[in-house]
């Protein structure tokens, strides 16, 4: 018997890697794409994470690999830094480039779902 979600998700990877190759989809690393949904769950959520709060991130790696993956995020215009108030803190959001990653993203999903 055929599995439907088994073959959407197929689907959904084919897509992916189809879409990843495009010049228009900026090139993450599973890094930094694991940051930068960090990143944009928490703004969605209305609380957006601080720096400190990415480095101490240990499951997903090395304070020092986080740092350099969230230089690399924001060099690639991706993620970008707003300082707090009293410029003690720095907040890390999404840009409106890694807005149009989740949508083309959230595009491969939908097709994906397609029979």
């Amino acid at each position: 018997m055929k599995n439907h979600f088994t073959d959407a998700f197929f689907r959904f990877q084919r897509l992916l890697v189809v879409a990843e190759q495009l010049s228009l989809f900026p090139s993450v690393d599973e890094i930094e794409g694991r940051l930068l949904v960090l990143v944009a769950m928490a703004e969605r959520g209305g609380a957006p994470l601080l720096v400190g709060d990415l480095l101490a991130q240990a499951d997903l790696a090395s304070q020092a690999t986080i740092h350099g993956r969230l230089s690399r995020l924001h060099g690639k215009q991706l993620i970008k830094y707003v300082a707090d108030t009293d410029g003690r803190k720095k907040y890390v959001v999404s840009t409106s480039k890694a807005k149009s990653y989740f949508s083309k993203v959230g595009e491969c999903v939908i097709d994906a779902g397609k029979d």
